[in-house]
């Protein structure tokens, strides 16, 4: 803004020491004069509509503050933060799901399922692994492969898993 300030004033002194007989040194040097100050106009418009912008989210900040306690904040971070786990630990499962059926492409076979002794069946869903099974039924990994005979992760859609007690 000073610097437009400063060309302004030796764009004025220039022409103060133009030559009166030169109308046409002194038309461009008003026009470049008026373009200066257009210029200016629209650095002082864009510059009130940005303080005008900063206030408008000053008070939506100090509304967002005055609203909630510390507490509730405090509670929202930390409900956020769970949700945030549980979401890199489904992702985690996933992409340990995809990499134990891709390693099971190359060998073609299916695992043995034992016949379902204790009536407790799950039937395997899309994007579902073992550990995500086991979690859902309050058992270990370890103990749904033996129930079912598996010798490794890899299950098929619509398997049937027997459930052990």
């Amino acid at each position: 803004m000073k610097r437009l300030f400063i060309a302004v004033a030796l764009l004025l002194a220039g022409a103060l020491c133009v030559p009166a007989q030169d109308a046409a040194t002194l038309a461009a040097v008003e026009d470049k004069l008026q373009k200066l100050r257009t210029e200016i106009e629209d650095i002082q418009f864009r510059l009130k509509k940005n303080e005008d912008e900063m206030e408008a989210i000053r008070r939506d900040m100090q509304n967002v503050r005055g609203g909630a306690s510390a507490e509730q904040i405090q509670a929202l971070e930390a409900r956020i933060a769970a949700v945030d786990a549980a979401r890199q630990r489904d992702k985690q499962a996933i992409i340990d799901q995809l990499a134990k059926e891709l390693a099971g492409l190359g060998t073609g076979t299916k695992p043995a399922v034992a016949p379902a002794a204790s009536g407790r069946e799950h039937i395997v869903k899309k994007g579902e692994s073992l550990s995500s099974i086991a979690r859902l039924h309050g058992v270990s990994v370890a103990d749904l492969r033996k129930a079912n005979n598996l010798s490794s992760d890899n299950l098929s859609v619509d398997q049937k898993l027997v459930l052990p007690k």
